[in-house]
């Protein structure tokens, strides 16, 4: 019988140590004296600068694009006599991109304006006053705005989009989460930014109009309330039946001393 009840306690302590792993699903762990990259508020409305890895496309219309403006305010059967090249290009390591005509050019680290006239300029010996439209097809932010398993892939196409903007496309922040500890993962080139804002209070709004920039992880934390409400509702079954077997054993004991 004693070695009965031994052998239950083992039962009890497998399945404690077993819980152990309860909320493992919990991203981004950091130490208790991780030290957060200071968050540049003169930066944070910056607009967007073209990477590495980034997919570009652009649009050449010449004569300042004067044929584009007669077929948008003039009648739809012009729209077919629109002169322009549609262009795709993968911005190498490096940050250059190989132009028809003009071979590799570099336009990492320019903004989308930046690139436009830098364009513009290099296919003047091509065109009659060419003008450009681009724009960056594959920028992309993924947000975790808790509980686990309702991530996000937010496509920023064009657009700046402010940390705000992400969290609350994304369903905002859910529940058992904490606004006040999210996380700001940013890979910059050769580095990585690793930014902590809170949400909580009025304060902080002024970095949640910070920019997003293609390829950022914004990440919320989860409330340790959670982790301990799921520990309980796992180990309590396992408890209360080592409880009923224990009593049990006990009545048995007493009838047969």
């Amino acid at each position: 019988m004693i070695r009965f009840i031994r052998f239950t306690y083992l039962i009890l302590l497998v399945t404690l140590l077993g819980s152990c792993g309860i909320n493992s699903e919990v991203m981004f762990k950091r130490p208790d004296d991780f030290a957060y990259d200071q968050i540049e508020l003169d930066s944070m409305t910056i607009n967007y600068r073209i990477q590495p890895n980034d997919i570009i496309s652009f649009e050449i219309y010449t004569n300042e694009a004067a044929l584009m403006l007669e077929v948008t305010t003039g009648p739809l059967n012009n729209i077919s006599s629109v002169q322009k090249a549609s262009i795709e290009y993968f911005v190498d390591s490096d940050g250059m991109v190989e132009l028809p005509l003009i071979g590799r050019q570099v336009i990492g680290g320019l903004t989308v304006m930046e690139a436009q006239n830098k364009i513009e300029k290099l296919f003047e010996s091509q065109f009659n006053n060419p003008f450009v439209q681009l724009k960056v097809l594959n920028r992309r932010v993924i947000v975790f705005p808790s509980p686990a398993g309702t991530g996000e892939v937010l496509e920023l196409g064009s657009q700046n989009i402010s940390l705000l903007e992400a969290v609350a496309k994304a369903g905002g922040i859910g529940e058992g989460a904490k606004a006040y500890d999210i996380l700001l993962v940013r890979n910059a080139i050769g580095d990585r930014k690793v930014y902590h804002v809170d949400l909580s209070t009025i304060e902080g709004l002024e970095y949640a109009k910070l920019s997003l920039e293609s390829g950022d992880i914004i990440y919320v934390q989860p409330n340790n309330m959670t982790v301990s409400t799921q520990l309980q509702s796992q180990v309590r079954p396992y408890a209360s039946l080592i409880t009923s077997l224990l009593s049990v054993v006990s009545i048995i004991i007493v009838l047969t001393r």
